[in-house]
């Protein structure tokens, strides 16, 4: 700002003197090279015009690397502007282009994904922590007696996997390459005074065609889940509701059942964390009892009942029991969440 004012003086100072000297030159009637004494007077004047311009250019030049750049290489920026804009259309359409082939590869990858992930799932005849065969071993019994009814179990389980197109050796060879770990769990089974759930359930995806890999054997003990008759759990049903919704609360308090009864010691499905789903079997009663429930048209307390000792094996069989002021309305049996245990 500083330079801007003092330019400024300047070129008034010289705007004075200019129009000094030619009222001087004016008056005196002096000439230069010969010139009249009114041209002359002119002469000075346009002189003082074209050296404000000058000094304010010069001025100008010297203070702001960006005027020197306007007034001495205005060409060449103007050519190098030329030159990115073009620079810049041609990266523009190589983007595009790159574009289009990201889009067309990432279509190639799904398409890609999904055939294999089809093609593995062809193939693959158990997945990992599938269950490939399961027993129940008594208490109070000999190692040898053990020992039989875990050779029992392994020819289940190889017989199993042959039928499902996968290689295995014979079981002498199968025990020796599992000798610790059948070895460590005889002593187990031997000396507990509970029944044991033995299961043996795949360490790895095994597919059609391939050599049983690693098996993973569980031992867990076969404890006691629910006493003959016992309630386990209860909810309230409206039935003036419409069916749909009806159906998604009964669902929902299977689904709870199905959790808490994992939760209390039955053994679940290693793939899905749960005991079970309802089967295609159970769905018929499922909606029978959903029907049953809209045809009360009120409200109520249905109470979930086991009718019979159950293990943590299972199988788990629940009775329905519809209660309204403490007075049993009726009790259906339909199929239970799961009738059959997530471990077979």
């Amino acid at each position: 700002m500083i330079y801007i004012i003092i330019l400024v003086l300047i070129s008034g100072l010289i705007a004075y003197i200019g129009d000094v000297l030619g009222t001087y030159v004016g008056k005196k009637r002096l000439t230069v090279f010969g010139l009249r004494p009114r041209i002359t007077a002119l002469v000075v004047a346009i002189s003082t015009g074209i050296l404000i311009t000058l000094l304010t250019l010069g001025v100008m030049t010297i203070l702001s690397e960006d005027v020197r750049t306007a007034l001495f290489y205005m060409n060449a920026l103007r050519q190098d502007l030329e030159t990115l804009q073009n620079e810049t259309k041609s990266l523009e359409q190589v983007k595009s282009r790159l574009e289009k082939d990201k889009i067309e590869l990432t279509q190639d990858v799904e398409r890609l994904t999904t055939t294999v992930r089809i093609k593995e799932t062809e193939s693959v005849v158990f997945r990992k922590d599938e269950p490939l065969a399961v027993t129940v071993i008594t208490a109070k019994q000999s190692i040898n007696e053990v020992m039989k009814e875990l050779t029992t179990l392994v020819i289940s389980l190889t017989a199993k996997v042959r039928r499902r197109g996968v290689k295995v050796q014979d079981e002498i060879n199968f025990f020796t390459d599992n000798k610790e770990q059948l070895n460590g769990m005889a002593a187990h089974i031997a000396s507990s005074t509970q029944d044991m759930v033995v299961g043996a359930v795949a360490a790895e995806n095994i597919n059609a065609g391939e050599q049983l890999g690693n098996v993973r054997f569980m031992l867990v003990p076969n404890n006691r889940i629910f006493r003959k008759d016992q309630e386990i759990a209860s909810v309230q049903i409206d039935g003036r509701l419409n069916r749909g919704e009806i159906a998604r609360n009964l669902k929902q308090f299977m689904d709870e059942i199905n959790q808490e009864v994992v939760r209390l010691g039955m053994i679940a499905n290693p793939l899905t964390g749960r005991f079970g789903d309802l089967s295609s079997d159970s769905m018929l009663s499922f909606y029978d009892m959903v029907n049953r429930i809209k045809d009360l048209d009120r409200q109520f307390i249905l109470i979930a009942v086991v009718p019979e000792d159950t293990y943590a094996i299972g199988p788990l069989n629940v009775t329905f029991r519809f209660e309204e002021t403490g007075e049993s309305i009726f009790t259906t049996q339909p199929e239970p969440p799961d009738s059959k245990s997530g471990a077979e």
